[in-house]
């Protein structure tokens, strides 16, 4: 398969940038131009300046053009002209320091609001989205992708654009001086371009598409060894994960090598290249005739092109062939921004109340790629300020029903109603949830900033009062640092039950009107969890409760419980007559 071309690349590239960023890529543009412009008027007058060095009545005619005499002593000549080089050559270097400065900042700050929309973009798809694949694609996309189209793909593109600009300059001035010296090296050219393109840029595409599958999967086995580590030790599979992020990081390297050494090889082709032409040109002029102080300045002015154009020519390459291993990154980013993270289905209703029920009319759902209905055809009213729980094996469809109810998950066909009239998929309905996972993810931060999740600015009347309600006060007052005291990651420093207190005062912070619980308690040992069922019937007082459970004790204060079984409502049962069951 042909690799994609560096065209097609460059239109993804354009497709990824804001309109601002593309006009600030019409300023680079207008740097390189006026680089090249100073470019040539700095071999012009090093050609000049050879001349006078030789014979300084050449430069009377110059100087007279800037308004100086014709009586002026050789040594004035020469200084006055070796001065304008000087001068020239100052402020070329300091208008292509700026440029690099200007295509440095504009380039990073590009990266940055790109990633910035990037992850806006991530925040707004849709949540089933993410149930079909690994979270390391995201991490790899944003950290590793991204990175690399914006410190190597677009700084790559910048500097091919300025040495390319001065590279033609320079070129223009050697036809202007020898044209048929100018079409032999223009073939040369050609036949070292044609030789790189059809040779060395496809292998680099190849590299680069090895390289970013081997920082995938090695970025996946880190994260799976931090994650899993308590395991991995209990049973002794350290060797095998660590050889498996060996295995990928080993082929990462290889390839970072391969490039590292082939990038070299340009290089020496190049000042072969440039020596032989060198030589060339004196047994050129030599053969022609010219005149010494003719041979001295062309030769300077060659001298110049040739020490400005080889590192150009040197550089231009090597960023070609890392432009050409950044296009499968560029790829990957491109059909990740616009088609698979699919936008979310939230609306905005700031009229929405939840007065009467919550009703679920014949939905149905089914996950990407499966082909199993998990829910099917459920109908369920569920009243203001009732508390329902729910019941069933695992994989009969609680927790699916759960993402449902929250507008999460968007049903295949059936729809789910506020008071009759407002979808559950909007914002407001969100904001007046209060959500208790069965395992929650608790940020290496504060007691106090996992409770108030997200929020900058901390309200301490509703973080004292989530605390109380949640009844983690006496814990919290037995830590030295109080609500300051540091987690861990993932709450590893805290015990089940600690965990879950923090998880319902999180929930309560929002003073929500509707409190859900997916399984809260099925982690806990008895002991635990029927302190912490007091605490969840005395935060369920006036609110309206789903509660999703394994065991039937933590369903002893519902209203009426629901029994769920292959993503169907089977029947609506008394809590007596499970507990007769049971026995």
């Amino acid at each position: 398969m042909p690799s994609p071309s560096i065209f097609s690349a460059i239109q993804k590239l354009r497709h990824l940038l804001a309109r601002e960023e593309k006009i600030q890529w019409i300023w680079i543009a207008a740097f390189a131009l006026s680089v090249s412009f100073l470019e040539i008027c700095t071999a012009t007058l090093i050609v000049i300046f050879a001349q006078v060095l030789n014979n300084p009545e050449v430069g009377h005619p110059y100087l007279a053009k800037l308004g100086m005499g014709s009586d002026l002593s050789p040594g004035r000549v020469v200084l006055y002209v070796s001065l304008s080089v000087g001068l020239t050559y100052l402020v070329k270097n300091l208008l292509a320091a700026a440029e690099t400065f200007y295509q440095s900042f504009s380039i990073q700050k590009m990266g940055y609001h790109f990633k910035n929309r990037l992850l806006y973009r991530y925040a707004e798809a849709d949540y089933g989205f993410y149930l079909t694949r690994n979270s390391s694609v995201g991490l790899q996309v944003i950290s590793g992708d991204s990175e690399l189209i914006f410190h190597n793909g677009m700084v790559s593109l910048a500097i091919i654009l300025s040495e390319s600009v001065v590279f033609l300059s320079l070129v223009g001035m050697i036809v202007y001086m020898n044209p048929n010296l100018a079409l032999s090296i223009a073939a040369v050219g050609v036949l070292l371009g044609f030789g790189i393109v059809k040779g060395l840029l496809p292998q680099f595409y190849r590299w680069g598409k090895r390289l970013q599958e081997a920082s995938l999967y090695s970025n996946q086995n880190l994260l799976q060894f931090f994650h899993t580590f308590k395991e991995i030790v209990l049973l002794g599979k350290k060797e095998s994960f660590i050889q498996a992020y060996q295995t990928h990081s080993l082929k990462k390297s290889k390839v970072q090598a391969i490039n590292m050494a082939v990038n070299n090889l340009p290089r020496m082709m190049i000042e072969l290249l440039f020596v032989g032409i060198f030589v060339s040109i004196v047994a050129m002029l030599c053969l022609s005739h010219e005149s010494p102080i003719q041979m001295l300045g062309i030769l300077g002015g060659y001298f110049y092109a040739g020490f400005r154009l080889m590192p150009g020519l040197n550089r231009m390459i090597n960023q070609l062939n890392v432009f050409k291993s950044t296009i499968p990154s560029i790829e990957h980013v491109h059909k990740e921004y616009l088609s698979t993270a699919t936008q979310a289905h939230y609306q905005d209703i700031p009229k929405f109340q939840f007065d009467k029920t919550l009703e679920l009319k014949d939905v149905s759902f089914r996950y990407l790629n499966t082909k199993k209905e998990a829910l099917s055809n459920i109908s369920l009213t569920l009243k203001k300020g009732e508390c329902i729980g729910v019941i069933g094996e695992t994989g009969s469809g609680k927790s699916t029903l759960i993402d449902v109810i929250l507008g999460l998950l968007k049903p295949k066909s059936g729809e789910i109603l506020i008071d009759g009239k407002f979808p559950v998929s909007c914002y407001q309905w969100h904001q007046k949830i209060g959500y208790v996972p069965q395992s929650l993810y608790l940020t290496d931060d504060t007691i106090a900033a996992n409770i108030a999740f997200g929020e900058q600015k901390i309200d301490k009347k509703r973080l004292e009062l989530a605390i109380d309600s949640a009844q983690l006060r006496k814990f919290v007052d037995t830590l030295p640092e109080g609500v300051q005291t540091i987690v861990g990651e993932r709450g590893i420093r805290l015990s089940g039950g600690e965990r879950q207190r923090i998880a319902i005062a999180r929930a309560l912070y929002r003073n929500p009107e509707v409190l859900i619980f997916d399984e809260a308690t099925s982690a806990l040992d008895n002991e635990t969890e029927e302190k912490l069922m007091k605490t969840i019937n005395a935060v369920s007082k006036n609110r309206t409760v789903i509660m999703i459970a394994h065991r039937t004790t933590t369903l002893k204060n519902c209203d009426r419980i629901v029994k769920m079984e292959g993503g169907l409502v089977k029947e609506d049962v008394v809590y007596q007559e499970i507990i007769r069951t049971k026995r």
